[in-house]
C-alpha cells in the first residue's frame, strides 16, 4: 500500500431535520465542492438518514454520529481519486443497513456499517476504521506489533496469504504466498471482514492460535499451530555478496530511508561495493514519503512521481535533488508479483531515469495512494484512495504493474499457481497501458547450482553485473559460463 497520513480532522457539519423527508446541511462557513448530483446534498442524504434513523438506538449518541455519517460521505465524494455521486454512496450503505431490525444498533455499530459499504463500493483499498483499528494501524506503520507475521488479504470470501515476513511465526510454520486461511481456531473466516481477521490473528505474544489453512493445488484442508510473537519487523537486512551490496527491504515505514543511508554508511566503511542491488521482492508497500525519500537517494536528477488525484491538494510532482548514494554504481532492482505499491513507486522512477535495471517478474499492479484522514477522538479514521500515482514517463502502474527489463521465470513449487494480481480484484481502479516487453527472458535456475540452496534470482542479479550488459548476461547463461559464486 501507500498511504499519506493527514494530519487535519475533519469538521462535523451538523445536519438538521427540516422535514420527515429532508436534511440540509447547515451553514458552517466553508463552501462545498461542486457534486456530480443536481440534487442538494440534503436530498442525497435523506434517505440514507430514514435508513439510519429507523435501526439506530435512540439516544444522544445517534445524533452525533447521524451528523457524523453525513460529512464523512461528503468528504469522500470531494476527496476520492475519481468523480463519485454522493447518491451512489449512499445507496450502498442503505442496502447494508437494510436488515437490521428497527432501533436494533449501537450508534458506532450502525455508522460503521454504512460506512464500510460505501468505501467498500469504490475499490478494494478505501475502507473505515474504528477506534480499536486505527490504533492497530498505525502500530503496523510502526513497525512492532503482536501477530504472526504475515501480510494478507481478502480472497473469495476467504484470508489470502499475500508474503510471509522473514523470521516470523507465519514463516517458520511453512506458510507460502497464495495460501487461504479457512477459519481461525473454531471461527470461520466467510463473513469476515479483513479488520476482523487482522484482530484475530493479532493478540497477547505467547497466546496459541491454529489456523486450518486451504493450499492451492492440495487436496485437502490442513491446520497449522502457532503462538502469537511480538512482530519487530525488520523492514531492512543488507549484506555484501562478493562486492555487491544487497539492501533487501520489506516495507516502507516512517525510519526507512535513515536506516538505508546507515546501511550504505557500514558497508562502504569497510569495503567499496563494485554495484547495489535493490531487493524489494515480497513488499507490499507502506508511506508515500519514504518511497520519494528512498527513490531521491539514488538519483541526482530527473522526476520521480507525480500524483493526479481530482484535488489540487492531492496533485503534485516530486523531482530528485542533486545529491546521490552510490553515485555511478551499477543497480539491480527484483521484483516480483508481491511487490506493491511503493515498491512499485520506486522500482518506476528507477527504471525509468534510466538508474537501474529491473529484474525478476511484473509487480502486482497498485497505482493509487491512500489518505488517512482522522474522524476525531474516538471516532477511528477513514482510509480513501485520493490519487494515482504516475512515474517519471507518465505511466501508472494501475493494474498493469512495473515490467521487468530481465524476466526471471521461478521454478514452480509443487502445486502453486500463480498469484493475484490488482488486476484481479472486484472494483480495481481503471490503469494504463500494459508495460514494455522484457528485453530478454531467462529460467533463473540457471543461475544457482541444481539442488542447491542459494537464493537463485539473487544469483541471477550479481551474475548480470558480472556481465555487464543485457546481451553479455545472456550469453554467458546459454554458454553455462556463470562467475564463480564465492
Amino acid at each position: 500500500m501507500i498511504v499519506l497520513n493527514a494530519d487535519n480532522r475533519i469538521n462535523i457539519f451538523a445536519i438538521i431535520r427540516l422535514s420527515a423527508a429532508a436534511w440540509l446541511l447547515a451553514a458552517c462557513g466553508a463552501a462545498l465542492a461542486a457534486a456530480p448530483d443536481s440534487a442538494p446534498p440534503g436530498d442525497a442524504l435523506a434517505p440514507l438518514v430514514s435508513a439510519y434513523t429507523r435501526v439506530v438506538m435512540p439516544g444522544e449518541d445517534a445524533d452525533t454520529y447521524r451528523d457524523l455519517m453525513g460529512n464523512v460521505l461528503q468528504r469522500v465524494q470531494r476527496s476520492y481519486a475519481q468523480e463519485v455521486e454522493l447518491r451512489f454512496l449512499t445507496a450502498a450503505a442503505i442496502k447494508a443497513l437494510e436488515p437490521l431490525a428497527p432501533e436494533s444498533g449501537e450508534p458506532p455499530a450502525v455508522f460503521k456499517t454504512a460506512i464500510t459499504a460505501a468505501l467498500a463500493a469504490l475499490d478494494p483499498h478505501s475502507r473505515y476504521y474504528d477506534p480499536r483499528e486505527y490504533r492497530d494501524e498505525r502500530t503496523s506503520v510502526s513497525g512492532n506489533f503482536g501477530g504472526l507475521g504475515m501480510e494478507v488479504d481478502l480472497s473469495d470470501g476467504f484470508v489470502r496469504v499475500v508474503a510471509p515476513m522473514e523470521g516470523s511465526p507465519a514463516a517458520r510454520a511453512g506458510l507460502r504466498s497464495g495460501d487461504l486461511i479457512v477459519r481461525f481456531d473454531d471461527q470461520p473466516v466467510p463473513g469476515m471482514t479483513l479488520a476482523d481477521a487482522i484482530s484475530r490473528m493479532r493478540g497477547q505474544p505467547g497466546t496459541p492460535i491454529t489456523l486450518l489453512i486451504r493450499r492451492p493445488g492440495r487436496a485437502d484442508d490442513f491446520s497449522v499451530a502457532l503462538v502469537r510473537e511480538v512482530i519487530q519487523s525488520q523492514v531492512l537486512r543488507w549484506r555484501m555478496q562478493e562486492d555487491v551490496l544487497v539492501l533487501r527491504l520489506s516495507r516502507f515505514t516512517g525510519s526507512l530511508t535513515a536506516m538505508v543511508e546507515k546501511a550504505i554508511k557500514d558497508a562502504t566503511a569497510s569495503h567499496a561495493p563494485r554495484a547495489v542491488i535493490l531487493d524489494m521482492r515480497n513488499n507490499p508497500g507502506g508511506l508515500l514519503r519514504q518511497a520519494i525519500l528512498l527513490a531521491d537517494a539514488f538519483l541526482s536528477e530527473g522526476d520521480i512521481v507525480s500524483l493526479r488525484g481530482r484535488t489540487a491538494g492531492n496533485r503534485r510532482v516530486w523531482s530528485a535533488d542533486a545529491a546521490e548514494h552510490l553515485a555511478g554504481l551499477p543497480m539491480v532492482v527484483l521484483l516480483n508479483r508481491g511487490s506493491a505499491s511503493a515498491a512499485e513507486l520506486v522500482a518506476a522512477a528507477l527504471q525509468e531515469n534510466g538508474r537501474a535495471v529491473v529484474m525478476g517478474q511484473r509487480s502486482y499492479g497498485k497505482g493509487s495512494v491512500q489518505s488517512i484522514m482522522p474522524l476525531g477522538v474516538d471516532k477511528g479514521a477513514l482510509r480513501l484512495t485520493t490519487a494515482l500515482y504516475h512515474g517519471p514517463s507518465g505511466r501508472t502502474v494501475q493494474r498493469t504493474g512495473v515490467g521487468p527489463d530481465i524476466e526471471l521465470v521461478p521454478a514452480p513449487a509443487p502445486g502453486e499457481r500463480s498469484g493475484r494480481r490488482e488486476a484481479d480484484r472486484m472494483r480495481a481502479l481503471p490503469g494504463a497501458d500494459e508495460p514494455l516487453p522484457p528485453k530478454a527472458r531467462v529460467d533463473e535456475s540457471r543461475c544457482a547450482p541444481a539442488g542447491s540452496k542459494e537464493d537463485a534470482a539473487l544469483a541471477c542479479a550479481v551474475a548480470f553485473l558480472k556481465a555487464g550488459a543485457v546481451e553479455s548476461f545472456v550469453t554467458m547463461l546459454e554458454s553455462a559460463e556463470l562467475p564463480a559464486q564465492q
